[in-house]
């Protein structure tokens, strides 16, 4: 294992499968987020999740008991949002997904339609209530020309219940039907949500330290961003998987709480 690394000035940390597990908290992460943040190092929750608002999110890992504010959550959500009002207000979009990621849409002046005669971006992320009719609209908007982008492209994620079908599971129906994959993606591993969180924090990549339970996702991200990572074996990779694994993290541990050996 490496040497410790005192310069890290910030941590991005994954939610479900490393910070908790649905309603519950993964052992050591209060205490060490408390503790840590004593220490002057701050934390970024990043999560691909988009059937909630980053401002949900926040709320929810309140609930868990963590003391959380909107700004140190970042989702794939957020991350469309950011690039609609950044530069596609007034485009017309047709959302399959949860409600409120059709109201982060609007709100960031985006116009919602169902009609696939007008729609010039699909966006799909997980939903509930994905239907055939959902599908084919989306692919009738697709065949006119509309731009097909993705939240994320997790195939499951973990919950009380076990592992679920992720928005991935979604996207993949309408690539399928489309004959393509989506045209941007913008959850983990791809950069939206690096360059946001890093813009948040002030910081270079290589102050931050991006903690999370899947290979695939949260250790291609750091590699992409140009952060170290650390796995830990609570969600979905497990130490096994390292074996054939592309790409390998700094640091790998049993849970969220054992990075506390990283700052002593």
């Amino acid at each position: 294992m490496p040497m410790a690394r005192p310069s890290y000035r910030a941590i991005l940390a994954d939610l479900d499968g490393t910070v908790n597990r649905g309603s519950l908290l993964m052992p050591g992460a209060d205490e060490v987020y408390r503790n840590l943040s004593r220490k002057g190092i701050r934390w970024i929750f990043v999560s691909n999740s988009a059937t909630r608002l980053a401002v949900d999110l926040a709320t929810r890992i309140r609930k868990l008991g963590l003391a959380v504010t909107p700004d140190q959550v970042v989702n794939s959500a957020l991350a469309l949002i950011h690039v609609l009002e950044r530069d596609y207000r007034g485009t017309r979009i047709m959302v399959i997904g949860e409600p409120r990621l059709v109201e982060g849409v609007a709100s960031a002046g985006a116009v919602v339609t169902e009609n696939p005669e007008e729609t010039e971006i699909v966006a799909v992320g997980l939903d509930t209530g994905f239907t055939y009719e959902k599908l084919t609209r989306a692919h009738q908007a697709i065949q006119k020309g509309a731009k097909f982008w993705a939240t994320n492209l997790d195939a499951t994620f973990p919950s009380s219940k076990g592992f679920l079908p992720g928005a991935g599971s979604v996207v993949a129906s309408i690539a399928t039907a489309a004959g393509r994959p989506p045209d941007r993606v913008f959850g983990k591993p791809f950069p939206d949500m690096a360059n946001l969180a890093l813009a948040i924090l002030g910081l270079p990549p290589q102050d931050c330290l991006m903690v999370g339970d899947r290979i695939d996702t949260d250790i291609l991200f750091a590699k992409n961003a140009g952060m170290d990572s650390a796995l830990v074996l609570t969600g979905a990779s497990r130490r096994e998987d390292l074996d054939h694994a592309p790409h390998l993290p700094q640091y790998i541990f049993d849970t969220i709480g054992d990075i506390a050996a990283l700052f002593d």
